[in-house]
């Protein structure tokens, strides 16, 4: 079933009609979605059990929770087609306390 899918999809390329097509904007969706959710992962994963740390633990975590909250947004919202808000609320939250741990904790 996916060897089909990919031949049909790079045949649509080959041909030119992949602008508009449902199946080509179902496998970028899915390639970018998958991508920013590995990012994320990889990223929460190395400041998880990363050895020398320079910052606190307040920064440590607001940080794992910006790359896991980015790869719930990427996976849920953008591979899945969901609209759901908690992943970008949740990263965004992320986001301001990771400027709050710095201001508020130093290094």
């Amino acid at each position: 079933m996916i060897d089909e899918f990919l031949g049909e999809l790079f045949g649509e390329a080959v041909f030119g009609k992949l602008s508009r097509s449902r199946r080509a904007q179902l496998l970028f969706r899915m390639f970018f979605g998958l991508l920013g959710m590995f990012l994320g992962l990889a990223g929460a994963l190395h400041f998880l059990v990363a050895r020398r740390d320079p910052t606190n633990p307040a920064m440590k975590a607001s940080i794992i929770a910006l790359f896991w909250f980015l790869a719930c947004f990427s996976l849920l919202n953008i591979a899945l087609g969901r609209r759901w808000r908690w992943p970008a609320v949740c990263f965004v939250l992320s986001f301001a306390a990771l400027f709050a741990s710095r201001v508020l904790f130093g290094t």
